[in-house]
């Protein structure tokens, strides 16, 4: 699973390209949601044909689920009758997938859906110059994955549909699948006021301390760990680390993991501070070379991998062989990694106030994958029957239509255990590369196959951390100054704080870099979202 770091960006696509790219997370490729007003969106109409065991609670906390129906629902009108087309898709997503010809995974969506598609796709970390490509050639496919371009309002507004008179208020009802997905969500994809694309549901929760429950254990610890305080979390760093042979707490980028979960325990405000319209970044706060400092010491104190500044794919290949036991990561990646080992016994801490007093407020994130699908412009017969394509792929949970979009195609990529299913090898590589982010709703609920425990634990920890969660004032907010000057900007400062937990460079570096950080961009983009914010 790719991981990007989220912190730090106004720009979040930006933040993201300056981390590296190296992982993924609720907020990794978010375009920004709207540059200035507010227009209206689209009725929420829970599917209430399947009831769950837990039920969906206020403040972003999802339905649960134990088990999936033993009899799904078959929804109407599909496959759809008369397509005009092909439908072809731009989406980030694994190349090496089995080809159309001989997946049936591919061929049984087409078969049930009544669309036939072929797919483009590119790993996020090249996907970005691939959209700007495609773009700049001016043919645009049907269905296209938005990421931060210079200049987004215009390049919407050139190539792709207004979406808003299809799918504000009560007009979603024609499509019960999209009509199903969750309000916040659909403020990822709204631009100036329009609806400008569709993105995948997911909780807002921001990164989380998962850690491997089967590792914990060989270090004594057989119960999820309860943190009074910020030494709590460094003693259970301590305890699971044997540097002496190369076991350590944790890998990933410390600037774009520890970083932001030392941040939330520190009491740092989630990226921009706002006093009254007037913003301050956390980089210009005391908070932040405090949290540089600690994360210093977690490094010499070898609770980090030493390669971890580095670290891309590796930090998952050290967790998957024992290396490393704690994995920072989006709440997506609990429930997926807890799907494809179920003897990993995955859990998550809730990470405290760094000097006691309960639980650290959650920096949450969007609510959903922030790289959202925009339909092309087109006639209003092809937009309605791109959405209705949309809205297959969107089916809710307990339908026969998610159930194959989530699972495929039995006895090639997953069998019974009972009534619930199990993934089969076939299930990694036959998937179609970034269909789930059309809208596909797997992480809009609670539920792991064969695991009530995770799913129990997963619906705990949201509604623990969820209330008190704390959001990014400028989230939603467009600046241009993020997107053009930041992404440079941020890259040299996160290049910083890796040089400085790693020892190479001291912390007395950081106020200077601060005032070029100001004078390059942050300050203008300040200027930009000021202004902003006065026009919501």
């Amino acid at each position: 699973m790719n991981r990007r770091g989220f912190l730090f960006g106004t720009s979040l696509t930006a933040a993201a390209l300056a981390v590296g790219l190296s992982g993924c997370t609720d907020q990794a490729g978010q375009p920004s949601v709207k540059e200035a007003g507010s227009g209206e969106l689209p009725t929420r109409v829970p599917f209430a044909s399947v009831k769950p065991d837990l039920p969906e609670v206020a403040g972003g906390v999802p339905p649960a689920y134990f088990a999936y129906p033993a009899k799904p629902v078959k929804r109407d009108g599909f496959p759809y009758q008369g397509a005009s087309g092909p439908i072809t898709a731009l989406l980030q997503g694994n190349a090496a997938v089995t080809p159309k010809g001989s997946n049936k995974w591919w061929q049984q969506l087409e078969e049930a859906s009544g669309f036939s598609f072929n797919i483009s796709s590119a790993m996020s970390a090249d996907y970005q110059p691939k959209l700007q490509v495609t773009l700049a050639g001016g043919d645009v496919p049907d269905l296209v994955q938005i990421v931060n371009v210079p200049g987004l309002p215009g390049v919407l507004d050139k190539f792709f549909a207004d979406l808003t008179p299809y799918l504000a208020g009560d007009a979603i009802k024609e499509y019960p699948g999209l009509a199903s997905i969750p309000t916040e969500t659909w403020k990822i994809g709204q631009v100036n006021g329009k609806i400008w694309g569709i993105a995948q549901p997911r909780p807002p929760a921001g990164t989380i301390a998962s850690y491997r429950g089967d590792l914990f254990a060989k270090f004594g610890i057989t119960e999820p760990p309860e943190l009074r305080d910020g030494q709590d979390f460094l003693d259970v760093c301590k305890q699971v680390t044997d540097a002496h042979n190369s076991i350590f707490a944790m890998g990933a980028d410390p600037a774009g993991w520890m970083m932001p979960a030392m941040l939330e325990m520190m009491g740092a405000p989630n990226q921009w501070q706002d006093e009254g319209g007037k913003l301050t970044h956390v980089y210009e706060l005391p908070v932040m070379k405090d949290a540089l400092d600690q994360v210093t010491q977690m490094f010499k104190n070898q609770y980090l991998h030493p390669d971890s500044a580095s670290a891309g794919a590796e930090n998952y290949t050290w967790w998957q062989s024992g290396r490393t036991s704690i994995y920072l990561q989006s709440f997506a990646g609990w429930g997926s990694y807890a799907k494809q080992s179920p003897d990993w016994k995955l859990d998550a801490m809730v990470l405290p106030k760094w000097d006691g007093g309960g639980s650290a407020d959650k920096h949450l994130s969007v609510a959903g994958y922030g790289a959202y699908i925009a339909i092309k412009k087109g006639s209003e017969e092809r937009i309605k029957e791109l959405l209705r394509f949309c809205d297959f792929i969107a089916s809710p949970f307990g339908t026969e239509e998610q159930f194959l979009v989530n699972f495929g195609v039995e006895g090639t990529h997953f069998e019974r255990d009972g009534n619930e299913p199990v993934a089969l090898p076939a299930s990694q590589t036959d998937v179609p590369p970034g269909l789930a982010y059309i809208g596909a709703q797997s992480s809009a609920v609670v539920y792991t196959p064969n695991n009530k425990p995770i799913v129990q634990k997963q619906y705990d920890y949201l509604k623990q951390v969820l209330p008190t969660g704390v959001t990014n004032p400028v989230l939603g907010l467009y600046s241009e100054a993020a997107v053009t000057s930041g992404a440079s900007a941020l890259k040299t400062v996160n290049d910083l704080q890796k040089e400085i937990i790693i020892g190479r460079k001291p912390l007395s570096e950081w106020d200077a870099q601060v005032d070029r950080w100001r004078q390059e961009t942050g300050d203008q983009q300040r200027q930009e979202f000021q202004d902003a914010l006065q026009q919501k």
